[in-house]
């Protein structure tokens, strides 16, 4: 039986996705394990074709219109996913030979949907090839919004969004960052390590680690490889995070001994930092409406070896499954949102959310904060945090709490922002809080968007 190329597992994985709304990397992590005969440059290749159609796919469509007979919206999907992979690789790869990605799309298509779909997939991309220099993009001075959504690969709705806010060359810059590849970033885990010693075995191991800006625990690692094949994870050293995520479990201040709640704990990344932060003493309620994601919540807890974090099962927007009258120190509100600040490392959220998701999850997180405020000791601590770029789901939403629980004030974060040093560096975080609020912006931060508002209960006002 032959074994399956890199080329045809990716063509299974961009299927699924668009079937199951399947995350890519988990995907990857799927296939890796399956295929066991793929090499080290089998993988790497794999995860640059996955993750280079996605996040191009507002390109290649338009030079496929270019050039298709067939009008695209006839396209059946899974020869428009085998014409995206060619076009990808004729377009992009410059390693890759064309004929190679021709020759190899074409079997894929005469594989799956006969020789009329394998004459079309070769043609639509021959055609590519002797004409590529011909590819006509809309033009600049004529609509700078539709110029920048083709040559950026990014909704045009998202782009007129961002022109009306910005300006032309903010959104050029913030697109062209979404588009690179992100370096991977880790934290380290300060229960078995310090993040110096970390970086030396890193190094000793041939990897380029180097301590990121602000994080005290977080370590970028350039060029790494695939994250299946890193050192020192099943020792629990570290966890993969960005460093934007870590910061906000530092602003969150988990002290040794307290009761903290984090409500939306998938995949766990805040609620071990917690752990960590609070010297694996004290109490962690880690909820997640999902019962698949409890799992993984509790297997990443034991390979830190973290053993005060309690996963259990429930909805943070309706009554929480603890013991009646149970009150919390702290809790974090990390809200599922559209995700906009992260497309450099999820450029399928691009083509998944559009504006109607903003509005219901707006509405949705809204109802989150006012259910777990209710849970909040006096004194306490109640913080929001999401990892998106648009103020109907950050500041609107903390607003219209605010008015609606006047017992909560936003703390405004200015001794916790002198608290923070980065390896000594004496400008702290004062240059990510904006107004209250902790604001983070790519490219301007080098680092995913998001955004944190830490708000403290007073006496209730009703008393």
């Amino acid at each position: 039986m032959r074994k399956k190329t890199p080329r045809a597992i990716c063509l299974d994985i961009l299927n699924r996705i668009e079937k199951a709304d399947l995350h890519p990397d988990r995907l990857l992590t799927d296939s890796f394990k399956r295929y066991r005969h793929l090499t080290s440059l089998d993988r790497s290749f794999l995860t640059e074709l996955t993750y280079g159609v996605i996040r191009w796919r507002g390109k290649l469509d338009w030079v496929i219109r270019h050039f298709s007979k067939i009008p695209f919206e006839k396209i059946e999907s899974e020869t428009l996913h085998i014409l995206r992979l060619g076009l990808y690789q004729i377009l992009f790869l410059s390693r890759t030979p064309s004929s190679a990605a021709v020759n190899e799309s074409v079997e894929l298509a005469k594989r799956i949907r006969g020789k009329g779909g394998a004459g079309f997939v070769n043609a639509v991309l021959r055609s590519s090839i002797r004409q590529k220099d011909e590819i006509r993009y809309p033009e600049m001075d004529e609509d700078p919004a539709l110029h920048i959504s083709v040559v950026q690969s990014h909704p045009l709705w998202l782009v007129q969004r961002w022109v009306r806010e910005m300006g032309v060359e903010e959104t050029i810059k913030i697109c062209t960052f979404n588009n690179r590849i992100s370096p991977l970033t880790i934290r380290t885990n300060t229960l078995k390590m310090k993040r110096k010693d970390l970086i030396e075995r890193l190094r000793e191991k041939g990897l380029k680690p180097f301590s990121t800006t602000f994080s005290e625990e977080g370590i970028v690692l350039q060029d790494s490889p695939p994250t299946s094949e890193l050192p020192f994870f099943k020792e629990g050293f570290y966890i993969i995070q960005d460093e934007a995520s870590q910061l906000v479990t530092s602003i969150l201040g988990p002290k040794p001994g307290e009761r903290i709640l984090d409500a939306c704990a998938a995949p766990g990344g805040k609620t071990t930092h917690m752990a960590q932060q609070m010297g694996n003493r004290g109490e962690i309620y880690a909820l997640d409406l999902n019962q698949g994601k409890i799992a993984p919540i509790e297997e990443i807890s034991q390979r830190l070896g973290i053993k005060i974090v309690k996963a259990i099962k429930g909805d943070a927007a309706k009554s929480l499954p603890i013991p009646q009258g149970l009150e919390f120190d702290r809790i974090l509100a990390d809200v599922p949102c559209s995700g906009f600040g992260t497309l450099r490392k999820n450029p399928d959220l691009k083509w998944r959310k559009g504006e109607r998701d903003i509005k219901r999850l707006s509405e949705l997180q809204l109802s989150i904060l006012s259910n777990l405020s209710a849970y909040v000791k006096e004194g306490g601590a109640l913080i929001y945090s999401t990892c998106t770029v648009f103020h109907e789901e950050n500041e609107d939403v903390v607003e219209k709490f605010l008015e609606e629980h006047p017992e909560f004030k936003l703390d405004r974060m200015d001794h916790v922002a002198s608290a923070f040093t980065a390896d000594g560096k004496s400008e702290g975080i004062h240059s990510l809080i904006q107004d209250g609020y902790f604001k983070t912006f790519p490219p301007k931060d080098e680092m995913d968007g998001f955004f944190v508002a830490r708000m403290k209960r007073f006496r209730d006002w009703k008393n």
